[in-house]
């Protein structure tokens, strides 16, 4: 089993008070592709697909939920499979309200001999529905396409809240398959069945791809978006000061990082966790902007992972997702790469924010 090996200095903005592998006692499988979300009440739920190993690709995904801030946890249930597909979250939980919850779901058939990044040769991104916190679902719906080829309504920090009522998410898609990748953001409002409208794009580039993405309101009002570019492995961000509507040329950020999550401090600085795609630096990083995104700093790192780990199509670690549990407290989840036997396990982590 890979146990946790945070490591991150006594002068960070974010403390680990505790950290442990989730479910360790199944083996020979896959969990991964998180994604938290919390209620009103302080119920937590957690999604992740999980996929039998041994090179198997069918999985499922499964929702679990804990009522005493991450302690202990349900037994894990499906919630969405299909039957020789592997199945995932495509931007998993966007809880809008305790009352209305969605959960974006989807499926593809990885095809190998394709290569690239991301070798899929078929796929659907749908969304489920919750009325009641959780405990049911409906059916997926009809897909959802923003891009011509795939749609992902990715985006870990997902929904924000504006001022006319709406909400924002962060998107990504293709031109083709696995063809000019390009990320930007979607509306949707209550009063229209929460449509998406067609993207606004902060990042695209013929020779260049951008998915990845989040974003984070900053304490003077203004989004910022963090996006993963695959060519040169450098992330790049923006900003808007309308809500998402129009946003800045894009910059390079620093860092090496894909799956990102922004999450803002109490201080109002804002945090990146990421896979980090240095080489020399495998794993979940962190890296720290005290300034709205103008200039980054590396922090330290949530997992460090062998500079050998299988960096490879459907066995990336990464995917981590954030939310607070109280005012002064977060709770973190990752996945790692593939142990010796094949097992990729979730790690949650007990954050304290010290800024």
């Amino acid at each position: 089993m890979i146990d946790p090996n945070p490591s991150l200095p006594d002068d960070a903005p974010i403390q680990v008070v505790s950290a442990r592998t989730l479910f360790p006692d199944d083996h020979g499988l896959h969990r991964k592709l998180a994604s938290l979300a919390r209620l009103s009440t302080g119920r937590l739920l957690l999604t992740f697909a999980q996929t039998e190993g041994g090179g198997r690709l069918e999985s499922s995904v499964t929702l679990t939920h804990s009522d005493d801030d991450g302690a202990s946890w349900s037994k894990p249930r499906a919630v969405y499979g299909q039957p020789g597909w592997t199945c995932i979250n495509m931007g998993g939980l966007v809880p809008f309200s305790d009352d209305f919850i969605r959960l974006i779901v989807g499926r593809v058939k990885i095809d190998f001999s394709l290569g690239g990044d991301e070798p899929f040769s078929d796929w659907y991104t749908g969304f489920m529905d919750s009325r009641d916190g959780g405990q049911t679902w409906t059916e997926p719906g009809e897909e959802i396409k923003l891009f011509p080829l795939w749609t992902e309504v990715y985006g870990q920090s997902n929904p924000h809240p504006l001022s006319d009522g709406r909400f924002m998410l962060a998107a990504m898609g293709t031109m083709g398959r696995d063809e000019q990748w390009h990320a930007g953001v979607s509306f949707c409002d209550p009063a229209r069945d929460f449509a998406l409208t067609p993207p606004v794009i902060i990042a695209n580039d013929p020779e260049r791809n951008y998915s990845d993405i989040d974003a984070v309101r900053l304490d003077d009002g203004r989004f910022l978006a963090v996006v993963r570019e695959h060519n040169v492995k450098k992330s790049v961000f923006a900003h808007s000061r309308d809500e998402g509507k129009t946003w800045t040329p894009i910059r390079y950020t620093g860092f090496s990082g894909s799956n990102v999550k922004l999450q803002r401090l109490r201080s109002g600085a804002v945090i990146c966790i990421y896979r980090d795609e240095d080489p020399d630096m495998r794993g979940v990083s962190v890296s720290l902007t005290e300034d709205g995104g103008e200039s980054w700093k590396r922090v330290g790192q949530l997992y460090s992972a062998p500079r050998d780990a299988d960096h490879v199509p459907n066995l990336l670690c990464g995917y981590p997702d954030a939310v607070y549990t109280d005012d002064a407290n977060l709770l973190a989840v990752l996945h790692t790469y593939p142990d010796a036997h094949d097992n990729m396990y979730l790690h949650q982590f007990h954050l304290r924010d010290v800024s």
